[in-house]
């Protein structure tokens, strides 16, 4: 913990810059950040995190907010000197050139690690995993529903799904990820509307699928003869853990 420069160097020395390539390092501390590339800032004195990257990628983080205040993409070369008493790294990118200085006058921690990590990230929970559960499945929504398309094309817009219930009457789903709006009923009714011109039937059923649909949803659904079911999103990871599919069958209204 607080090492001088010269100790910090030392502990470069020795745990990272022969093996940049595979070890991470961090930085905390009191720093001077300059900046020259594409554009050009100067970042006053101020206590930050450095992290360096395996790859080269260099990230200068505040004390506040997501995103680095500064950093170099992966493929940077970074050299450390002990200059009077500072730490200071450079920090080069050959395409696009840029350069990019920290001067450290004091340091709180520095920290070497290596890291092994192979996995890809796998998002779900988006409206495509319903659509596919859907799909797979038709009976979490009802017994005897068919799947007969997806993203139907007709002249409001795209359909998520398309198909036929056990009576062989039209159905017409729409799929939101979080909100049953009141957005999404206006489009929902707008689909079923072109249906029953395009395929000249009084009855076509229409459902809105979403994790929640609230109260004045609902109360416009049921207005326009149309229906919903409150769903939770499925989330498929590869793990066990898991959540389902469920309450397909709360909040119907025929």
């Amino acid at each position: 913990m607080n090492p001088t420069p010269s100790d910090a160097m030392d502990f470069i020395e020795k745990h990272h810059k022969s093996n940049p390539d595979k070890t991470m390092l961090l930085i905390v501390g009191n720093c001077m950040v300059g900046y020259h590339g594409r554009a050009r800032s100067f970042l006053d004195w101020g206590e930050r995190m450095i992290m360096i990257k395996q790859d080269g990628t260099v990230l200068v983080h505040q004390p506040i907010m997501r995103e680095p205040v500064n950093w170099q993409p992966s493929g940077s070369i970074t050299d450390f000197k002990n200059n009077n008493q500072h730490l200071v790294m450079r920090c080069r990118h050959i395409r696009p050139p840029e350069k990019m200085k920290i001067t450290f006058r004091n340091i709180k921690t520095i920290l070497v690690t290596r890291l092994c990590d192979k996995a890809s990230l796998v998002i779900s929970g988006m409206e495509a995993d319903v659509v596919n559960e859907i799909i797979s499945n038709p009976n979490i929504i009802e017994d005897g529903l068919r799947i007969s398309k997806r993203e139907k094309h007709v002249k409001s817009g795209s359909i998520d799904l398309f198909g036929f219930d056990k009576d062989h009457l039209p159905v017409v789903i729409e799929v939101k990820r979080s909100i049953g709006s009141i957005s999404a009923v206006q489009q929902l009714r707008m689909y079923v509307s072109d249906v029953k011109k395009d395929i000249e039937s009084a009855s076509v059923r229409g459902i809105l699928c979403a994790p929640r649909i609230p109260d004045m949803s609902k109360k416009l659904l049921a207005d326009y003869g149309l229906e919903w079911r409150e769903v939770e999103r499925r989330v498929v990871l590869p793990d066990d853990w898991q959540k389902t599919l469920k309450d397909f069958s709360k909040g119907l209204v025929e």
